[in-house]
Formats: C-alpha cells, structure tokens, sequence
C-alpha cells in the first residue's frame, strides 16, 4: 500500500494514507492543530478526558466468536468472557474470565502502558512472551472495550493525522505501525462512533475489523458507549460487549508486576521451507510439505495433472506448483480438491486459481471458495492479486471418477466422517490405496487403540462404499502427533475391535 502526499501550503505537507476499505463521499485532507476547538478535541472533552491520578473502571460481558477446525465453512465457536476493565489516558488493565460452551472457565489479565505490555494467557500461569507488534496492536484491541485510550493515542499524534469528513463523521486516521486505523466522529454528537482497521490474513486476504459504538450514557462529566459491536472479517464473524456500572476511582491499582529484565522479544522468524516430493507409483506422487506437517497428493494423467491439498497460504501453493512442474512439465494442472475447508487444506487455493485449474469443492464449500478466491490481497498480494483470473469451480455431489487407463474415484462423506458436513475421501481402485485428510489415528508405536469417532466414520464409510482398500494414505499431520501417514488397512480393522 503505497503512501500519497499531497500540498497543503509551502511549508507544510501531510501525509495521507490510502485506506481502499473505506468508500468517503467527500474527502478533505487537512492538518488540525489541537489547540484549536476541532472535532477531535471536542471529542477528547467529552470522553476521552479524565482527571490525573483516576481511573475509569466497569464491569462487562462479551460474546465472543471465532472461526476455527469447525463442522462446516464460516461456522463460529462461541464463547463467553466476562470481567473488569480499568483504564485512563495512560493505561489500560483488564482481569476476565472466559467460559466455554462445556462450561469450562479460562481466566486472563492484561496491564498494558507505554513500552510495557504485561499479560497471562487464558489457560497460563506466567507472563506471555511479548513482541513489539504484539504491543502494538494491543493499542487498537483496547478499542474493543472503551476507546479511551486510542483516544489519547490520536490526541498525542495530531500532527501525524490525515482527515476527511462524510456526511455523518469527521474521520481522523493514522498508521500503528503498520497498520491504518480510522477514527470516526459523529458531527452532531462529537462522540465517537466507530473505530476501524486493516490487517492482513493468509487465508482472506484484506480484512477490515471495526468497533460499532451505541447507547452511550454519561457517567459525571464522562460520556461512554454501553454496547459496542465488533464486526471481524469483514463484517463475516461478529462479537458484541455490554458495559455496566461504570465509575471513576483512585489510579492506585496494579495486577500485574513488570519484571526486571522485561523486553520485547524478537518477531517471529519465518520457518524455512523444506520440501520432499516421492513417487508412490508412475502416476501418483506425494509432496511432502515437512514446515507444514501435510503430504500432498498428485496424480499424473494421460494429458493432465490432479493436486489434492494445499496448506495454509499462496506461498505453499506456489511451491507445490513448481515441484508438479517438475515431476510433469508440460501438463497443466487441470483440478485442484481439498479434502475439507479447514486451512491445512485449501489455504494454498489462490495459487491454483490463478493456474485456472478447476476447483472441485463440495456444494457446501462453494461459496466460501468463492470468497477466499476473490478476496484482495493488496497488504502481501500473491500472483492472484497481481494477475487476476476467473474462478472456476466444479461441485461434487456424491462422487466424481476421473481418468480413463488411470482411475481416481473421489467420494462425497460429509458429516459421516464425524469431522466436518464437506468431507471427501479419494480412491485408487486398481491399487488399493485410500488417500484422506486427517481422520485416521493410528500410533507409529505401541497398541493399536479403540476407534475414535473419525476413525468409525471412516471405516464404515469404506464399508458402505464397498471399497476394496489395502493401505490409506494420511495427509496431515506427518510428525507431530506421532501417527502413521501409512496406515495398512488392517490397522483400522483392529481399532474398530
């Protein structure tokens, strides 16, 4: 995202920065100075201004949804949390309890001032190990409870700030290393209405969260909002938090304590790709992904190639289409498939939509393909972004055979896996050889255990389909959890006993 400039005076620039997540219908670019009476510092007057040495504190409650490993694309996790906040100009602490849907309790606590942010994780004991952009964005996350205290962050930068203005807001917006965050201020009220921000996610691309603010009350001479709506992902996941009994005490309280040789650790080093490609036979190949942990299945055909599976990111997917080029030079790709919509499978899709390989997907995991497909990826574009191609997809119902001399069968089992509603398994009939994401736990060592509920789902999925398997073939995980990835059949056959 390149930064414009544009001339104010002779002597003074302002730096603009171009949010493309935003639509404005006008836009005024100015540089406000706070000693005079603006939007921002009207603002500031009336919630963000609190007397030296107190604190604002108050109890709340939050729905809490997140997207993960679940049953079926765009399905949320629900969580509770409850706790209290206590904040001021300079410092924001928060103490909660979060409690699961099977009513299990994780608690937390936060300290968080300048250079210093102090936290114990749900489910820890000790202080988090912290990075500066760890620090950083915890700036904005405040936001989700009570604006005050970016509020003093955009007070302090006045004379960092870019503005524009729509028919509702005065818009203030500002760069927390690198990430733009806008402040909206509503024109007839001066209180703020929404706070929003850009960041980048390997699996959607672009993604804007905001903070909705309503139902303000006033507390003294303190205006605050009592129901504020997060909209993540672009308004796909949303949370709500509900503020109560707010009061102004003494600024004397201290939950966490900083250590001596407290420091920002180093960011995190991007892991190292290691790649291994093997030849299963003279059409069927598995590349090893090993910084993955995922075996990726490609199938060789008379004029074309088959991959199934690509984890987490374009990156991977772009390396995985340069080892298919090496096994087959000259033959496209003609079909990407994913077992299932987790990311350890189809986070790597974007590539292949750029080779203009069929997607073959599930009716139910059609529409989240699309999204993934044709979400920008401007923050880190991928070949998508710079070069974008016509998502093709073709829907599996329940199976699909390709090849003619060569046969794959692919089988639609859905919620009969125990695992997620789009599965599907993958079938080589003259060898044998079942080919499946993550549903079969056999130990490398030692007993043979009782099934778990995938391992069922599988078995008598093959039983039903009356498949003649011999070995399956697992995708993930290669190392991690000690499984066998080659797993003969009799092996499922003794945990189902």
């Amino acid at each position: 995202m390149r930064n414009k400039y544009t001339t104010l005076n002779i002597k003074q620039k302002v730096r603009i920065y171009s949010i493309p997540f935003l639509i404005i219908s006008v836009l005024i670019v100015t540089m406000e100075s706070f000693s005079t009476t603006t939007p921002l510092k009207k603002c500031w007057e009336k919630q963000g201004k609190i007397i030296d040495k107190n604190l604002v504190t108050f109890y709340f409650n939050e729905e809490l949804n997140k997207l993960g490993h679940n049953f079926k694309p765009w399905e949320k996790t629900k969580y509770s949390i409850c706790g209290n906040i206590w904040v001021n100009q300079n410092r924001f602490l928060k103490n909660d309890t979060l409690t699961t849907k099977r009513k299990r309790k994780y608690y937390s606590k936060i300290e968080y001032y300048k250079n210093t942010l102090l936290h114990v994780d749900y489910g820890k004991k000790t202080l988090s190990p912290i990075t500066n952009k760890m620090y950083l964005e915890q700036l904005i996350k405040s936001a989700r409870y009570s604006p005050i205290y970016l509020l003093n962050y955009f007070v302090e930068n006045t004379n960092k700030l870019a503005t524009k203005t729509s028919p509702e807001s005065n818009i203030y917006s500002i760069n927390i290393g690198k990430t733009p965050v806008e402040l909206h201020i509503n024109k007839s009220t001066n209180l703020i209405n929404k706070i929003t921000y850009l960041t980048y996610d390997e699996l959607y691309g672009d993604v804007v969260t905001s903070y909705i603010y309503s139902s303000y009350k006033k507390s003294k001479t303190l205006n605050y909002p009592s129901k504020i709506k997060i909209k993540k992902i672009n308004g796909k996941v949303v949370d709500k938090v509900a503020i109560y009994n707010l009061e102004i005490i003494p600024d004397k309280l201290q939950l966490l304590y900083k250590p001596n040789d407290y420091k920002f650790i180093p960011s995190t080093i991007e892991t190292k790709t290691q790649i291994k490609t093997e030849k299963y036979n003279d059409f069927i190949h598995f590349i090893n992904l090993i910084h993955t942990e995922d075996k990726i299945m490609v199938v060789e055909f008379e004029d074309f190639m088959l991959v199934a599976e690509a984890p987490l990111n374009s990156r991977n997917g772009e390396l995985i289409i340069s080892e298919v080029k090496k096994i087959a030079p000259s033959k496209p790709i003609k079909y990407f498939v994913f077992g299932h919509h987790h990311p350890h499978y189809l986070g790597g899709v974007r590539a292949f939509v750029h080779k203009e390989a069929t997607i073959l997907c599930t009716k139910i995991s059609k529409e989240y393909i699309g999204y993934i497909g044709n979400a920008p990826h401007s923050i880190q574009p991928d070949s998508l972004h710079f070069e974008p191609k016509k998502l093709k997809t073709q829907t599996i119902q329940d199976s699909l055979i390709i090849g003619n001399k060569n046969k794959l069968n692919i089988y639609f089992i859905g919620e009969k896996s125990a695992h997620t509603k789009d599965y599907l398994i993958y079938y080589f009939p003259k060898e044998k050889l079942l080919f499946q994401d993550d549903l079969c736990w056999i130990p490398k060592t030692g007993v043979i255990g009782k099934a778990n509920a995938r391992q069922r789902g599988l078995y008598n999925s093959i039983q039903e389909l009356k498949l003649n398997v011999k070995t399956i073939i697992q995708s993930w995980p290669v190392e991690s959890h000690k499984v066998k990835t080659i797993i003969p059949f009799q092996d499922l056959e003794k945990s189902m006993q």
